[in-house]
């Protein structure tokens, strides 16, 4: 019977152990902590993800707040323009409109209280407002409330403003499109926010190497009628009248005197730098006409074909070349040209121009047209704009401030000492300064633009300091430097603005529209004081 009593001992050992496992399992599930660091995450979940929607939430009421604001305010600069002319009730309802029309969705603005007074107008509006929340709500927070005031006052102060633009080549095509559809959106916004159209006075100065005046003004005052100035016989002859010489020429196309076309030379320095009257006790103080040279004339320093229009040849340049021999010449010269003739003409004496050339060459860019307040003459002139020559900053700077100023070349600015009139200068270019040929200073070696280790640096430098003359006037200057402009014009622009944040670098077209629109916006003579 021993296997019968060996099988009951083992069955009662399992049972035994069976019978003893709960309790060891249980023992082992209490002390395992596995699990517990997933239960800590879910339980801390839930205020992370309160604190991150309340984020959400809380950005979005600061941005509404602000949309808020910027329409609460562009509705108050709207009506208090209005506010001569309408009643208390319509003022009111003006403002209510504006600020529905451009609220964002989800914004409530309650507009609590509109007080005006006039003469002259002032506009003070209260309101308050809410913003919806979403993830705030589960805190039982269903919207945040703000409150949003502003106040206008409208400006009766004057404004002038010079758009000196760049006309050189290369604003051809889409830039000088854009260029125009800017200029005009800024008319267009300062005629919106100007109540009285003689409050508003705008100049256009096109520049490319040049700039160009009305020719009515040749027997003005200011010009160097009497060859006074120290360049207005340079590289002609030595007893010459630049006006004398255009009467001697003739025209091959009308048999008439050839006429002088506007434009002009800079003045010697530093008066091309200044807004300075012509006087007679500092002739260089004059203003010269252009006048390009023939480039085979006896008296002109640079013997070249570039523009070469005179059919006479005295023969001074033979030994140069071939052109006769020392007072051989080629003929076709005035004979009666000697003596003192010759010292007062030179070849010019009485010659028919070759086509195509002459004292005018490259005198093409649209004329200056000075401060008005007919803004359809300001647009022709925008219109009329065209793209070709090189480039000349300072030539366009100085003559916009010219343009500006209370006396001549241009007088129809107010004086600077007017507290109640601002004057704006927005110099707009696309391009780094550069010289050619004859132009603004003569030819380049003629020592007019010398003094800073090369040509450009110097017209850099006067670019410079013409804009500073400007704000010294307390003028108000603004700057586009359009396109990828090499960074030494990109800072020459931004040195000549009243501040950086006047200095703009728009890349494209569509960028340049916008830059006025921004600058048409900051020179709106209305405030907010608030």
């Amino acid at each position: 019977m021993p296997a019968i009593k060996d099988l009951r001992r083992a069955f009662h050992k399992a049972a035994t152990s069976i019978a003893r496992r709960p309790s060891a399992n249980c023992k082992a599930f209490g002390k395992d902590e596995s699990g517990a660091i997933a239960i800590i995450f879910a339980l801390a979940l839930i205020p992370i993800l309160m604190m991150i929607g309340a984020a959400v939430d809380y950005s979005r009421i600061a941005l509404n707040r602000s949309e808020a604001q910027a329409a609460l305010d562009a509705a108050t600069l709207a009506a208090v323009k209005k506010a001569e002319v309408l009643t208390d009730d319509e003022v009111r309802e003006m403002v209510e409109d504006f600020v529905a029309a451009n609220l964002p969705a989800g914004v409530d603005l309650n507009i609590d209280l509109v007080e005006i007074s006039r003469q002259p107008s002032n506009l003070k509006v209260w309101s308050s407002g809410e913003t919806k929340t979403t993830f705030m709500r589960l805190a039982g927070i269903e919207s945040s409330e703000f409150k949003a005031n502003s106040s206008a006052i409208a400006g009766d102060k004057t404004v002038e403003i010079a758009l000196v633009l760049d006309n050189s080549g290369s604003m051809g095509g889409s830039r000088l499109r854009a260029l125009k559809e800017a200029a005009n959106s800024l008319i267009d916004i300062l005629e919106e926010n100007t109540d009285k159209p003689e409050d508003l006075s705008i100049a256009v100065v096109p520049f490319n190497h040049l700039v160009r005046i009305d020719t009515g003004s040749k027997n003005a005052s200011w010009l160097d009628k009497g060859a006074r100035s120290s360049i207005h016989r340079k590289n002609l002859p030595p007893n010459s009248n630049r006006f004398e010489l255009f009467e001697t020429l003739t025209d091959p196309y009308t048999n008439r005197p050839e006429e002088w076309e506007g434009c002009m030379e800079a003045r010697m320095h530093p008066y091309d730098i200044k807004d300075t009257s012509a006087s007679s006790t500092y002739p260089d103080s004059n203003f010269v006409p252009f006048f390009f040279p023939d480039t085979h004339e006896d008296h002109n320093s640079h013997y070249n074909s570039n523009n070469n229009y005179l059919s006479c040849d005295s023969g001074y340049w033979g030994g140069w070349g071939g052109w006769g021999g020392w007072g051989g010449g080629s003929n076709n010269c005035n004979t009666s040209a000697d003596g003192a003739l010759w010292d007062r003409y030179g070849e010019y004496y009485e010659q028919k121009l070759n086509s195509g050339k002459g004292p005018n060459d490259s005198c093409y860019v649209e004329r200056i047209t000075p401060l008005t307040t007919q803004m359809s003459t300001v647009r022709t002139s925008i219109r009329n704009l065209d793209a070709n020559g090189n480039t000349n900053i300072h030539m366009g700077t100085i003559w916009g401030l010219r343009a500006l100023s209370p006396q001549p070349p241009y007088s129809e600015g107010r004086p600077y000492s007017d507290d109640e009139n601002l004057k704006f200068l927005i110099i707009m270019s696309d391009g780094a300064n550069t010289y050619g040929s004859y132009q603004a200073y003569g030819w380049s070696s003629d020592g007019r633009i010398s003094g800073s280790g090369s040509t450009v640096r110097e017209m850099n430098k006067r670019t410079k300091e013409s804009c500073q003359a400007a704000k010294d006037d307390k003028v108000i200057v603004y700057t586009i430097a359009y396109g990828n402009l090499d960074s030494d014009t990109t800072t020459l622009l931004r040195d000549c603005a009243t501040s950086a944040d006047n200095a703009y670098t728009p890349k494209n077209t569509s960028d340049m529209i916008k830059v006025f629109k921004d600058i048409a916006e900051a020179l709106t003579t209305i405030r907010l004081t608030e």
